[in-house]
């Protein structure tokens, strides 16, 4: 019988090991992970996600600079300088983050050591204006900054932040309530690659279930402006055929075919 006092125990031991800190970042390919996670959660539609990375930029000191969409973005050097580093992990007190681990990493990495610059603050105080946020006040001391090359920054362009972004896009397109309603309303709760229709399968429990899919890959559109009619740019799928389609990147039609149906859009 697990008691109330175990359940407690096991339930803390659960967070504080999905908590701990990553070892230091190595290498180039595990800086721009962490970056993009910046990126990922600055363009979030979760508020709270939101706010915590903004106060991390706000209050930071060392930063990683790079170029986001065109724009200088600025990453705090601790939130970055941890292998696979998140906000749930980063926020907890007093688990070992420490900044002078985390900045020699950083120099050896990108290749100089971090230093003050007057046109990078200059950025950096145009960057906290734009997220509506009050830089730390500086005393006795100033910011210092790594500034990723045009090569390194090309590399996480291309990358690491396009296809990070298009994803939050999708995740954040499917899930808008308004595009999921029209979606059903033409098409139904039935999964249209599988025909699973769960009121069918659970009764009352089912009724109105079902994920929505964008049938066209943002990727595919070159980051051109793209206005999408819920009713043709989305269709209902189960949760299975939702996850094969985003892990195997594949068409509607295509998985279809594979599970050996014989619908075709």
């Amino acid at each position: 019988m697990i008691t109330r006092d175990l359940a407690t125990f096991v339930l803390y031991s659960a967070k504080n090991i999905m908590r701990k800190l990553g070892r230091i970042i190595r290498d180039i390919s595990e800086l721009m992970n962490n970056l993009c996670q910046v990126d990922t959660y600055l363009d979030d539609d979760n508020e709270e996600n939101y706010k915590n990375i903004v106060r991390l930029i706000a209050n930071g000191t060392n930063f990683v600079v790079y170029k986001s969409d065109g724009q200088y973005h600025f990453a705090p050097s601790r939130f970055v300088g941890y292998l696979n580093n998140d906000l749930l992990t980063h926020l907890v007190k007093k688990n070992g983050k420490n900044g002078r681990e985390t900045s020699p990493a950083i120099d050896s990495i990108i290749g100089h050591t971090r230093a003050f610059n007057q046109a990078l603050e200059d950025e950096y105080l145009g960057f906290c204006d734009r997220l509506g946020i009050t830089p730390k006040h500086m005393v006795n001391t100033q910011r210092k900054y790594w500034l990723l090359d045009n090569k390194q920054n090309k590399i996480y362009t291309e990358e690491y932040y396009e296809g990070s972004l298009q994803q939050a896009l999708v995740n954040r397109y499917e899930r808008n309530p308004i595009a999921r309603k029209k979606c059903i309303e033409k098409h139904g709760c039935i999964c249209q690659v599988c025909g699973m229709d769960f009121s069918k399968v659970y009764g009352e429990l089912g009724n109105g279930f079902i994920h929505v899919h964008h049938i066209v890959p943002i990727s595919a559109l070159k980051g051109e402006a793209h206005k999408i009619e819920p009713e043709n740019g989305l269709v209902p799928v189960c949760p299975n055929c939702h996850a094969m389609l985003h892990k195997g990147k594949l068409s509607c039609n295509y998985l279809y075919i594979r599970s050996n149906q014989h619908f075709l859009f």
